[in-house]
């Protein structure tokens, strides 16, 4: 079997803010990424958690080509992007779309389901008007929902239909990379897994990669291959789901999975001190130090770097006293 074509590839994925401290003061800067590095290969899933203000959603507007990093680089199927013209980046966006959290706010209210499923036709492609029709009605079908409902408007479906929409409008130029930023957070629980299950059987239909963001780790273990936990703008453990989920090694990861027990009761409970820290003051050495119970002089001076563990990778200066 070959090896799967690597879709996605970010290296030291850094994202900067110049933001205002009021009148008469100099401008701080909010580091809100701060070197990231990961791989994606086709069809696979790689989940993305960690408290809010860790950088998950800076991260997604950088994949998806909203903003331009601050540096680093970003490689999407085979292409540097800092190296790319207008034009070509105009392309490369058909290649990586979005689902956002929100599927009352990301359908625009004034225009049929039809229309917005076409639109990315009508942008990207000469199909004619018949064409673009086949499709919208072809993927209607394919999320659940009933091709006779494309001239209804987004206030006329529920919250997990509008999720669907969402999600196959996505996936109308056949993208290689779907990134999914909470997409199940603001659907009642009754109605998630459906949504979930519908991501993964059009994983399974079009060999879709996803960077799948949440903060609810029932879900990223049901839909993820690899996981990576970010805390303030880097991550500090990633590897294969299950690796992670058996055994925590960093002490962060421990505190989220301690934090939901129904996923690990058998861990012993984990506690952070404190708050998680203002991106404008980070803190020296590891960033975790001034919550982190295991923390000495060293964590407080040296910032810690990716190295493997048991199978993933880890940033934490006393993994061989403390996940050994």
């Amino acid at each position: 079997m070959s090896e799967a074509q690597t879709v996605l590839a970010a290296r030291d994925l850094s994202r900067h803010y110049s933001v205002s401290q009021g009148f008469g003061k100099p401008k701080a800067t909010v580091r809100a990424l701060n070197g990231v590095s990961f791989e994606l290969q086709q069809g696979k899933t790689l989940a993305i958690v960690g408290e809010s203000g860790c950088g998950k959603s800076t991260l997604a507007r950088q994949l998806t080509l909203i903003e331009a990093p601050t540096g680093g680089e970003l490689n999407i199927n085979g292409a540097a992007t800092s190296s790319l013209g207008k034009a070509a980046l105009k392309h490369l966006r058909t290649e990586i779309q979005m689902v956002f959290q929100n599927p009352y706010a990301s359908l625009n209210p004034r225009h049929t389901i039809g229309f917005q499923l076409a639109e990315p036709l009508s942008i990207h492609s000469k199909l004619s008007k018949a064409e673009k029709q086949e499709q919208v009605v072809a993927m209607m079908k394919r999320v659940g929902l009933r091709p006779e409902h494309v001239g209804r408007y987004p206030h006329m479906f529920s919250g997990g239909q509008r999720q669907r929409i969402a999600l196959a409008r996505a996936m109308m130029l056949n993208p290689k990379i779907i990134v999914a930023d909470e997409p199940t957070s603001a659907l009642d629980v009754s109605i998630q897994a459906q949504v979930l299950n519908l991501f993964m059987d059009l994983q399974d239909a079009y060999h879709t990669a996803y960077v799948f963001i949440s903060h609810n780790l029932s879900v990223v273990r049901h839909v993820a291959d690899d996981l990576m936990v970010m805390y303030l703008g880097k991550a500090v453990e990633h590897g294969p789901k299950e690796a992670i989920f058996e055994k925590p090694c960093h002490p962060y990861t421990r505190a989220l999975l301690a934090a939901a027990p129904s996923l690990n009761g058998h861990q012993a409970e984990l506690k952070l001190k404190g708050e998680l820290p203002s991106p404008l003051n980070l803190p020296s050495g590891c960033s975790l130090h001034l919550r982190c119970p295991f923390a000495q002089e060293q964590c407080a001076q040296q910032e810690p770097e990716l190295r493997p563990w048991q199978g993933r990778l880890v940033a934490c200066h006393r993994l061989e006293e403390i996940a050994a």
